[in-house]
């Protein structure tokens, strides 16, 4: 090693040599960056390398985003070890005070979002249990799409191996919607308890018509604990995920029962075709005795389409919604991250989805749907629903054998209000079937019935006023609803004719409405005392339905506590224990706990336990007998091996 410094007339002289610490000169430029001198990394380049990392931007392409800046990938001036361990040293920065950080978080996302709310459920050991949330957009997205949702816990992808649970619903346009988040720790019964609880306390107490969920059982007891009014039904998809693995060769993908398989699960209509259809399809293929149809079988009444009659869905059988909310998810956050960090990326996702939803609202006011048939009825329906949902379709034709049912019964009620059709699809999606549809139309019916336009799918959806005003709402349901469970008196009727007048006047030109919002504006600041002077004659005070609400009492853990964003500062809490896998984090599906168990056996396993084994090659109920028993080589008896055997240990002493 030689030190140069530099001479007055701009010259180099040599001040210092040693010896020992020399080597060799670099023969290429691309060797110069493994030398310890080009370790460094500049501020500039750590604060691009830190945003990229907090935008999910993995360290390899990090690292050619950053050779964009040098001319490339070759000319950056240090080594993609020098960025590894960077990119470490910012996971555990992110990583460390991960309660104090994410209450950060919250506090931040709060100060602009007034109706952010989360809750937390705390251990024994102050350690964070369970950690919901949900902001404001959510909140009123449950309000006008809340009837039917799904939840799903196969997301795991976090510091602490913690199941991510996702509330989905669907909109008026179809479209997923996301309703909160929830961390939680085990997916036990009492977890479940207070998530259901919890959110629905969170969402204003209204519990939801419809939840669709996957087979776990824990997460069954607890729904039917503490959401008795709620429908539980279980994913289909779920359901029938297995059916490949338990069913072998006969499941393959050009077989002919895999194609009257699925004929039968996704387009029968009523329960006597699904009837009908599953004893020809196990009669057909022998499997009368087989293991994994029996149970499907068995809980049909829990999945099966058919037997969603009457129980509204919002045309949702699955959580696949979920499913690819959880897909969508794992683009925004990366393995192994931390709490505060996961929330970040989840608000993001919510803030895309929010983007997406308006540019669909945007879309239905501005373009207007195509016509298919040019009737009135068709026509009616555009102007009424979103571009999306303003056509309702059956099952094709080509999908339905011979002996499925093509007429059904529809019966009009009331003078042509009401039609009720035998293949229940309003009950079951609110939206009137084409046979309905027909029968209108030869009836000379040019507008749909008031009675069959749910509002959900309108594209009205969100006009709905404050609770204490639903009474003056314009739309078909509110209005008629509360005409006739509310009574209202001559001092309220005097006055509200009155106030549709002075809103005629105010609304003739700009100077009016100017004048009559000032005159509002005074008016309430006077009128605002005698909100507290009532005689019971108000029509806050007149008798009403009261709505299925329940109560806001929060469910305790013998071991913990529940704590709000309103009450208990959280800066006690530690974070849960992290838990590091072998391998590298993955942000593959996990597994529910149900899978692999005894819920859904596999063919073989099932043989297994009644001393047979199914012969792969051909399905159905064929079986050959059991394996030989193997017997050590050495003294032919059973339960050991040679290497094991008792002779064969005294032969070796000996």
């Amino acid at each position: 090693m030689i030190r140069l410094l530099r001479t007055e007339d701009n010259g180099w002289y040599i001040t210092e040599q040693r010896v020992r610490h020399n080597h060799s000169l670099s023969v290429t430029c691309v060797e110069k960056v493994y030398w310890p001198s080009h370790k460094h990394i500049d501020v500039y380049t750590k604060d691009l390398v830190r945003q990229l990392r907090e935008n999910n931007i993995k360290s390899t392409s990090s690292r050619c985003i950053i050779g964009s800046f040098f001319g490339g990938v070759r000319n950056v001036p240090f080594t993609r070890r020098t960025l590894k361990n960077l990119c470490g040293r910012i996971s555990k920065e992110q990583a460390d005070d991960d309660v104090k950080k994410t209450i950060e978080v919250f506090a931040e996302i709060g100060s602009k979002d007034r109706e952010f709310t989360y809750r937390v459920l705390a251990d024994s050991d102050s350690r964070i249990k369970n950690l919901m949330w949900a902001n404001g957009s959510s909140h009123m997205q449950y309000k006008y799409f809340g009837d039917v949702v799904t939840f799903d816990t196969t997301y795991r992808t976090n510091l602490y191996d913690m199941p991510f649970g996702l509330f989905v619903g669907v909109n008026n346009h179809f479209q997923s919607i996301i309703l909160g988040g929830v961390l939680l720790r085990y997916e036990q019964t009492e977890s479940f308890e207070w998530v259901f609880l919890e959110f629905v306390w969170m969402m204003g107490g209204n519990a939801p018509k419809t939840i669709l969920t996957d087979q776990n059982r824990a997460m069954e007891l607890a729904i039917r604990n503490v959401l008795p009014g709620t429908v539980h039904r279980w994913c289909k998809w779920h359901v029938l995920k297995k059916a490949k693995e338990c069913l072998g060769p006969l499941y393959s993908q050009k077989s002919e029962f895999r194609f009257e398989f699925h004929k039968v699960v996704n387009h029968m209509l009523t329960e006597d075709e699904f009837e009908t259809a599953w004893a020809m399809l196990i009669e057909k293929y022998n499997l009368k005795t087989h293991p994994f149809m029996t149970q499907i079988y068995e809980v049909r009444r829990k999945w099966a389409k058919p037997y969603f009659k009457g129980v509204f869905c919002a045309k949702m059988t699955s959580t696949q919604r979920s499913e690819s909310a959880n897909m969508m998810l794992k683009s925004y956050v990366p393995p192994g991250c931390a709490m505060n960090m996961f929330v970040r990326h989840y608000m993001r996702l919510q803030h895309d989805r929010e983007k997406d939803d308006s540019y669909h609202e945007k879309r239905t006011k501005v373009a207007s749907a195509v016509l298919h048939v040019n009737l009135a009825i068709e026509e009616h329906a555009s102007k009424v629903y979103t571009r999306k949902l303003y056509v309702a379709k059956h099952t094709k034709a080509h999908k339905r054998e011979n002996w499925s049912r093509v007429e059904f019964q529809v019966k009009m009620v009331e003078g042509g209000e009401i039609f009720e059709c035998e293949c229940g699809l309003f009950e079951h999606m609110g939206i009137v079937c084409c046979h309905t549809i027909k029968v209108m139309d030869y009836l000379g019916i040019d507008e749909i019935p008031q009675r069959h336009i749910v509002k959900r799918w309108t594209k009205d959806a969100r006009d709905v006023l404050p609770d204490h005003l639903q009474v003056y709402q314009n739309d078909h349901a509110s209005s008629r609803d509360h005409a006739s469970s509310r009574s209202f008196t001559y001092r309220h009727s005097s006055l509200f004719k009155k106030a549709l007048e002075l809103v005629r006047l105010g609304s003739a030109s700009v100077e009016a409405y100017e004048k009559l919002d000032s005159l509002f504006d005074n008016n309430l600041v006077i009128m605002t005392p005698f909100d507290d002077m009532r005689d019971g004659l108000g029509l806050e005070d007149r008798p009403a339905a009261e709505p299925d609400v329940l109560g806001a009492d929060l469910l305790l853990i013998e071991d913990g506590g529940t704590m709000d964003n309103q009450g208990k500062e959280l800066e006690g809490l530690v974070a849960p224990m992290k838990i590091c896998g072998a391998g590298r984090p993955t942000t593959s599906r996990d597994k529910p706990p149900y899978e692999g168990v005894a819920v859904l056996l596999s063919a073989h396993a099932s043989a297994k336990f009644a001393g047979a084994a199914v012969i792969k090659g051909r399905g159905g109920d064929a079986s050959k007998q059991p394996r030989r028993v193997a017997k050590c080589t050495n003294c032919g008896l059973p339960g050991h091996r040679r290497t094991t055997c008792a002779k064969h240990v005294d032969a070796t002493l000996a």
